[in-house]
């Protein structure tokens, strides 16, 4: 989430009086502080923290669980995942699909523990431990800082085990998953911080390919003009074309440019200028479908009109 420096005591007191009945106060952390932690096999609060909770997906979480699970995109979002919108934006994404059981569990939760623990999402891999990013008005790029929050119901933060933020983040391998996603999280966080803002449904669209499903972005990619329009090295086209990991992490860059400007994709002279051709067209076709329409208006008497108006009664 991004946050004002300004503006944090503010949200840390709206946090305080939305979560003080089951959360203690959220902590604001280094990657040098230290935290007690540990959760396992064992410990009477197991597998409470997999049930009743929304589970956001990023699109490295997707890439990770559907490879584990040896599946298509397709198949693993009809099976596992529902749609929504994250919050505070426009923009869509999927979730994971709790099942339909009274506790709401995760699907992938067995009373021995998590069947994709290797691979599980990011937000489990976060807690207690939450990433955020502090904006000061003079410096725009922000700076990370972590929050540690402690529910009631977690027993895990009673364990002798101490760690500092940068080795728990290190155990649970969030700097990779942070480097994977970080040009996706760049077009939520631009999203978030400009509030409410009228997308095409067309950015709304890519922008859900893109975060959800490799392969229509592959398809995408090498079965339409999209070679064509941008200046891309023929190195870089063989590695997105051999490796999945390569497209994924091309896919999210272009994302970023593609709904911000920002990165250094260059559009070919001759796609602008279709572009150009193409939105010049549409403006006049509107110009023209205006005219003829004003022009039959003119043409008829204003009973016709009326009566025209009013279904034809």
């Amino acid at each position: 989430m991004a946050i004002h420096k300004k503006d944090f005591d503010k949200k840390m007191e709206e946090v305080k009086k939305k979560l003080k009945e089951s959360v203690v106060v959220p902590e604001k952390l280094k990657r040098t502080d230290k935290l007690c932690f540990k959760c396992y096999p064992g410990i009477t609060c197991f597998n409470a923290c997999c049930s009743g909770i929304r589970i956001n997906l990023t699109p490295y979480d997707i890439f990770r669980l559907k490879n584990r699970l040896k599946m298509s995109y397709h198949d693993f979002l009809m099976q596992y995942t529902v749609p929504r919108s994250i919050d505070g934006t426009p923009l869509p994404i999927t979730v994971i699909k709790m099942r339909d059981d009274d506790i709401k569990s995760c699907p992938f939760n067995t009373p021995e523990g998590c069947t994709v623990y290797s691979d599980r999402p990011v937000t489990c891999r976060y807690y207690p431990i939450g990433m955020a990013i502090m904006k000061h008005y003079e410096h725009p790029t922000g700076e990370d800082f972590f929050i540690k929050i402690k529910e009631d119901h977690c027993l895990g933060h009673n364990e002798p085990f101490e760690w500092t933020i940068d080795e728990w983040r290190a155990d649970q391998e969030a700097d990779l998953y942070d480097e994977m996603n970080k040009d996706w999280m760049e077009v939520v966080l631009k999203a978030k911080s400009l509030g409410i803002v009228e997308f095409s449904q067309k950015s709304l669209d890519l922008f859900f390919m893109v975060s959800s499903n490799l392969d229509l972005f592959r398809d995408f990619v090498f079965n339409s003009n999209f070679l064509n329009a941008y200046e891309l090295e023929p190195e870089l086209v063989n590695r997105i074309k051999e490796d999945e990991l390569e497209l994924l992490k091309f896919s999210l860059r272009w994302l970023r440019f593609t709904m911000f400007g920002e990165g250094n994709f260059t559009i070919k002279d001759e796609a602008q200028k279709k572009a150009r051709d193409r939105m010049k067209a549409a403006t006049q076709a509107k110009i023209e479908t205006k005219k003829a329409r004003d022009e039959e208006l003119l043409s008829k008497t204003p009973e016709e009109i009326m009566k025209e108006a009013d279904g034809g009664k």
